[in-house]
Parts: C-alpha cells; structure tokens; sequence
C-alpha cells in the first residue's frame, strides 16, 4: 500500500476495491475517530472526465446533513490522486447481507426501504439524483441504523452533462427503462432503482435477469416481473404493492417522489415491528447475517472435502497383490511344476501299461 497518510488521516488498511477506486481505512488522530478514505486510481485521475465527477461526488456529499447519509469530511488531491474522507459505517452492505442469508424478514425490508427511501428524498431536495442506488450502496451500521453511500455518479440537473448523449451510467440491474432507452431521467428513475432494491431484499433475487446485458436491457425495458407473493408466498400484501408500485413501467404511474414511498413503508414497519424498536431489530439482523456468513466461511473446507470423492469408497486391494485372475481362468503352473506333472503322467502311463499287457503275458509264459 503506497499511500500512508491522507491530508489528517492515516491509512491503516485496504477496505475493498470497486471500479476505479480503492477505500481505505484511516484514523484521524486529532478527533480520535476512524474513517473512511475512497482513492480515484491513478488512470481514473488523469481522466477529465471521471475526476470531475469524483470532486463533484464529494461537493454532493458536502451539502447534504442526513442520518442515513454519509457524511463527508475531506477532499484531498495528492500526488496526482483524488482522495474522498468520509464518515466510517461499522456494518455491512445489504449485497453482502441477502449473500449471507438470502431474503430479509419483510419488517426489515420495510424498516430499511424507510430509511433509505427517507435519505433519497433528501438528495432530491437538493436537486440531485443518486443513478446508483443498490444493496451495495446501502449499509446497515452496528447501531441499526440505515447508510445510503456512493454518489460517485451523482447528477446535478443544474451543471450540465458529463458524459455524452445516450450514455448509460449506473448499475445494469437496477437501472430504470427511461434511462436504458436514452430518455430524460428524473427522481423517479431513482424511485424504480429503490423498488429493484426493496424487490431483492424481499426475495433473494433481482427482479430482472438476461443471459447478456442486451437480454437484461430487454426485460427491464419490458418491465414484466414476478410478483412478490408469488415469489415469496405469505408475503404481506401491503408491502409487496408498495413494491411493485415502484417498477410501474411508466414513470407517471411510479411513487411520485421517494418521500411518499418513504411515509408509506414507515407505516407498513411500524404495523409489522410491532413494539420492537427500528434500531434494535436491524442491529439484531446485523448480527444474524454475520453469524451466518461466520458459519458459512467455517464450513466451507469441510463442503469442499465433502464435493470430493474419498479414497475409502473406493474398493480396495491388499498393498502388493496381483489382480485377479478371472474365475473360468487357470493361470498356467510354472514351467518346473509342468515338467514334473509330465514325468507324473508318463509314469502312470508306464505303469497301467504293465498292469494290462506286460504282467498277463508273464503269466502265461510261467
């Protein structure tokens, strides 16, 4: 790790890769506190393009003062790289939790969707769009509480375009018909990626799937999908069509901002949470998830020795032995064994010759 030290903060470890950037931990000695330091690569430094995009990243985050955002600290240029120091979220990204466990408990999607959905409405209110929103872009902290992160391709409608005209720019799978067919998009667009989002928390898997992106862009761009309840029977009824309101094709016919769906899913939570606290039962998944990916990574040697074949069901011979011979075969004796057995047989001929001819012919002569 060539970078050590970032404007205030020291690095202490790689936290993951992704794309054209590196996260760092780091530790800000002065406040005593951890970090988080996201690096543009070199290569992506030196391109026009992607380093603004970068700054305008940070300047998106500066802005905004959300609970359930990312709070920006610092952006530094050094040696020819971009550094982002952000706040550090000690948790996991609902991608790694669905991983560890497959589809949420339906009251923990509502309680995250609220959040999220809540934290999206505060970028819309200053006048952004995220275009990037997915389970890996969401965290759930330690404390229960939901992180909306990477406005790495965060839009302002006001300072123009960045990238060219028809350009598609976010996440495949989540990406709204709008935006895979070139049209104008909006914070709608947004709304649609939360409903892919909340569909994926809900039953494991993404609405929708191809065997190549051209295949993928199709079946978004037709926007049929299976419904919830049949994905995932007893599912309930309001969440799965506060959900599938979100992928209505038609943008008009979408939630008409993601506050509306936020006080929505609010509802629904609070009705299927009962008088379980928020915070208390999305620490308690936390802490589930990572239970069973600890078990899991436990495991895993044994399931890989179980996938092998074990010498022991194979038949076994002694060390040292022949094959067998087949049963309607008689290996030959060996050659002074045969020998023998010749001189045994003339013998025996010689003998019942003299029995029958030569012993009643002396008799006669006598």
């Amino acid at each position: 790790m060539a970078v050590r030290k970032v404007g205030t903060s020291r690095i202490t470890r790689e936290l993951g890769r992704g794309g054209m950037s590196v996260v760092y931990e780091g530790y800000q000695e002065a406040l005593d506190r951890k970090v988080a330091v996201k690096a543009l690569d070199a290569s992506g430094a030196r391109s026009e393009e992607l380093a603004e995009r970068f700054k305008r990243e940070g300047r998106a985050y500066a802005q905004i003062h959300h609970a359930n955002i990312i709070a920006v600290h610092d952006l530094v240029e050094k040696d020819e790289t971009l550094y982002l120091v952000v706040e550090y979220v000690d948790g996991a990204d609902l991608h790694r939790l669905v991983q560890a466990g497959g589809a949420l408990p339906p009251e923990c999607v509502a309680a995250i969707g609220a959040q999220a959905a809540d934290a999206l409405d505060c970028v819309h209110a200053h006048n952004l769009l995220h275009r990037d929103v997915k389970p890996g872009n969401l965290m759930v902290a330690r404390d229960g509480a939901v992180k909306l992160m990477d406005f790495g391709i965060a839009k302002d409608p006001l300072a123009g375009a960045l990238t060219e005209t028809g350009t598609v720019v976010g996440t495949p799978y989540y990406l709204a018909p709008e935006v895979l067919g070139g049209d104008a998009e909006d914070e709608r667009s947004d709304v649609w990626s939360m409903g892919v989002t909340l569909y994926e928390l809900a039953t494991g898997v993404r609405p929708f799937t191809g065997s190549d992106y051209q295949a993928l862009f199709s079946a978004v761009r037709k926007g049929k999908v299976t419904p919830v309840r049949r994905a995932v029977p007893g599912f309930p009824r309001r969440l799965a069509k506060i959900i599938e309101r979100c992928l209505e094709r038609n943008p008009e016919r979408r939630w008409e901002s993601a506050g509306l769906l936020s006080r929505e899913l609010v509802g629904c939570a609070a009705k299927l949470l009962g008088p379980t606290p928020t915070a208390k039962r999305l620490a308690a998944l936390l802490v589930e998830r990572e239970t069973l990916e600890r078990e899991a990574l436990e495991r895993s040697p044994e399931l890989a020795a179980a996938a092998e074949p074990e010498e022991m069901d194979e038949p076994e011979e002694p060390e040292d032995s022949e094959p067998a011979a087949a049963p309607e075969e008689i290996a030959p004796p060996p050659a002074r064994l045969r020998w023998l057995i010749l001189l045994l047989l003339l013998s025996g001929a010689g003998a019942w010759a003299w029995w029958t001819k030569i012993a009643p012919w002396l008799s006669a002569a006598r």
